[in-house]
């Protein structure tokens, strides 16, 4: 069986003829090509009854054009890719042991977000920051202190975006306002809440980009304050404001006026009404 029979039959979805034929069926090696089985540009059909079993034969016959007189030798054809090309993206799509996609890896993607802050936001669900409770999971002890804080607490994920004074007042002042009790809650809950809230389908995207604006201001902060330059709640609290007001900007084009407030830009997304545009049509 040569390697064009492999091939014209992967093309009509059997598979390779090699496997397909019983093994008490005799094989014979002199065939190479598929061009040895054609006749004056047409299937020989004797050979074919003769090297193959019956059913095969007449579904060769039936379903598969023979080549043209011009292509002597055999081509490869990739069954993964339609086009018949091998492609190792293709290859490495059929061998890996793909997960289901989590839903939290959805949810930090937003369109309209900047990439930098979405991103943060994977290291931190990830737990991937660089802070003195994942150095000394890693191996490194040494003192540690948050620099957010007037009376230093430990240093952590949880006390940092989560559990510090300015953490717990940013979180408050958002979450209050749209509803959601964080009492009791750890920052991946809060997090999950803000992403499946119940609120109006254009309230959606900006409930599920607030907390990525939250921790990004919250690690700019402690950043800065790490390296001499004080930087208040208020302040964190603006900057998120303000990145929610420029994402609803971009995802919202023909709003004439966003509101910079939150509690303000809450209530313009439910009551927001698009103008509808008509056109005359002779």
């Amino acid at each position: 069986m040569g390697s064009s029979l492999f091939w014209y039959e992967n093309w009509t979805g059997l598979g390779a003829l090699y496997f397909l034929v019983p093994q008490d069926f005799g094989i014979d090696e002199n065939i190479h090509n598929v061009h040895d089985v054609t006749l004056d540009g047409e299937w020989d059909v004797d050979r074919l009854f003769e090297i193959l079993p019956e059913d095969l034969a007449v579904h060769i016959l039936e379903k598969i054009k023979p080549p043209s007189t011009m292509q002597v030798l055999d081509r490869p054809f990739w069954m993964l890719e339609t086009r018949g090309y091998f492609s190792v993206k293709s290859a490495w799509e059929y061998t890996r042991r793909r997960d289901e996609p989590r839903i939290a890896y959805r949810k930090i993607w937003v369109k309209g977000l900047p990439f930098k802050i979405a991103f943060f936001m994977w290291k931190v669900w990830k737990a991937k920051l660089p802070l003195d409770d994942f150095l000394k999971r890693v191996g490194y002890c040494m003192p540690s202190k948050c620099w957010c804080c007037v009376q230093p607490d430990e240093e952590s994920l949880q006390h940092l975006f989560f559990r510090s004074e300015t953490a717990k007042t940013t979180w408050k002042y958002f979450l209050s306002r749209a509803g959601i009790d964080v009492e009791g809650l750890t920052l991946h809950q809060a997090i999950t809440k803000c992403w499946t809230s119940n609120v109006c389908l254009r309230l959606k995207p900006v409930m599920q980009a607030l907390p990525s604006c939250v921790v990004w201001e919250f690690w700019k902060r402690r950043n800065s304050m790490k390296y001499g330059d004080a930087v208040t709640t208020s302040r964190v609290i603006y900057q998120v404001s303000s990145n929610l007001q420029a994402l609803v900007k971009v995802r919202k084009p023909g709003m004439d006026m966003v509101p910079h407030k939150w509690q303000d830009l809450l209530a313009m997304m439910e009551n927001f009404t698009p103008k509808l545009k008509v056109t005359k049509v002779m």
